[in-house]
């Protein structure tokens, strides 16, 4: 699900083109069947950039004027900018303005939870006080033995999740339960306090999202409570890398032996603030010594007289890479995928750098152009990425550390099944460290 920024968002609306190109605005947008570039129905859009207000949440946009039928968005509820402290939370007023947000805009959204990310830079601290008047945070604490500020978070999401449960109108939004916790102690806690919530399926987030022994936790206790069966959709918040999308898939595949209908999304900002910052994807590499997106700096190497394709550029930007690893005798050489989209066929890097020539040759044009290409270019990764999955004579060509949690993950699985919970929990924690690699590799 690409995370779409809220000034792409408004591109036809109240973001619009200023030079000529051989395309049509309205081609940039990929919600759009009707698109001559490229046609992708999936997003992400956080009800944190479009309805940061009351005006914000009326305005217009590529979401809000999608066809429906024909593509699917998941909304994020906005706890991420209200720690950050671009959302002044108001309580229910908050919770009112995000829900109707994304009941009206999207078709599985987020509870509005308080992420326990924000609790290191200290963003909790004033919601901990705040709930704390009585004592009431104290004594969680003392009852459970996990800080105030963790208690704070899950406190709040537990009040606004009582107010979506509430307040919804059935049927038009499906909402997905937030997970958040970054040890098992606090996942745990944090799911038996809201497994009770009637929702129609799962979010992961925090350390969820890579030490993937608190996500197979997770997952077999939902299976264990009947939830996993029932479940329509599960989403990862804020990853999207060649490697776990591997493992997603994983995933997904093991619970789809219970629960046939279920999918499983996940999501980035990347191919946006990369091109924020003039940044383009010029190639991709998923081998058997590592995977990764390449981005490349416009500015430092585009020029205003380049008559290269966008396409040519990159090509011209991968290169062998050479890889020589204790053990091998001989290096290896690897020869990455050049990122190849519809828009960088058409568009020159002439006219990505003809922009405003001031500090930089490039325009708000170049970064529309730039933001649908990284795109294009993360879904052809993805989808080349997958083309290795049910190839045998591939296997060899996935990084070991991703072979043996993709293993791992379908044999506890298979524990589950064939023999209970207790094998299945008995095996994860064997595996705990093939499991959390992905944590490290990230760090």
């Amino acid at each position: 699900m690409p995370a779409i920024s809220s000034n792409f968002a408004k591109i036809g609306h109240s973001q619009h083109l200023k030079r000529n190109f051989s395309f049509a605005e309205k081609d940039l947008n990929f919600l759009d069947p009707a698109s001559t570039l490229f046609h992708y129905p999936y997003a992400l859009y956080s009800a944190g950039q479009a309805a940061r207000t009351d005006g914000a949440a009326q305005q217009i946009s590529i979401v809000s004027q999608r066809d429906r039928d024909r593509t699917t968005v998941i909304g994020d509820s906005g706890g991420f900018q209200i720690q950050e402290g671009t959302i002044k939370f108001t309580g229910d007023a908050t919770c009112e303005r995000m829900l109707r947000w994304m009941e009206d805009h999207t078709d599985f959204s987020m509870s509005l939870d308080f992420p326990t990310g924000g609790i290191s830079p200290g963003n909790v601290a004033v919601h901990t006080a705040r709930l704390d008047t009585q004592g009431q945070i104290t004594a969680m604490s003392a009852a459970n033995g996990l800080s105030l500020d963790y208690n704070t978070c899950l406190t709040q999401s537990l009040l606004n999740l009582d107010y979506f449960v509430q307040n919804r109108v059935p049927g038009k939004t499906n909402l997905l339960n937030v997970l958040q916790g970054r040890t098992e102690r606090e996942s745990k806690v944090w799911y038996d306090a809201v497994k009770g919530y009637p929702l129609e399926g799962w979010a992961f987030a925090g350390a969820h999202q890579s030490a993937f022994s608190l996500t197979m936790a997770r997952l077999l206790d939902m299976y264990d409570d009947g939830l996993l069966q029932k479940a329509k959709w599960i989403h990862f918040l804020g990853i999207s890398t060649l490697d776990t999308a591997y493992i997603f898939t994983t995933m997904l595949r093991c619970i789809r032996q219970v629960n046939a209908d279920i999918c499983i999304s996940f999501d980035t900002s990347s191919p946006f603030k990369a091109a924020a910052n003039f940044q383009f994807c010029s190639s991709f590499r998923f081998d058997k010594y590592g995977v990764g997106i390449a981005t490349t700096s416009m500015p430092a190497i585009g020029k205003a007289t380049d008559t290269r394709t966008l396409n040519m550029l990159c090509e011209d930007q991968t290169k062998p890479i050479s890889i020589k690893r204790a053990g091998m005798t001989h290096a290896a050489e690897i020869i990455p995928c050049p990122a190849h989209t519809a828009i960088g066929e058409k568009v020159r890097v002439s006219e990505l750098c003809s922009g405003s020539n001031g500090s930089s040759l490039l325009d708000n044009d170049s970064t529309f152009m730039l933001m649908n290409h990284n795109v294009h270019a993360y879904i052809r990764a993805f989808a080349e990425l997958h083309k290795s999955y049910d190839a045998i004579e591939l296997h060899d060509c996935v990084p070991v550390y991703v072979r043996a949690a993709k293993v791992a993950i379908e044999k506890i699985f298979e524990e589950r099944d064939s023999k209970g919970t207790t094998a299945a929990r008995d095996l994860l924690q064997k595996c705990t460290a093939l499991l959390n690699v992905f944590a490290e590799v990230r760090n």
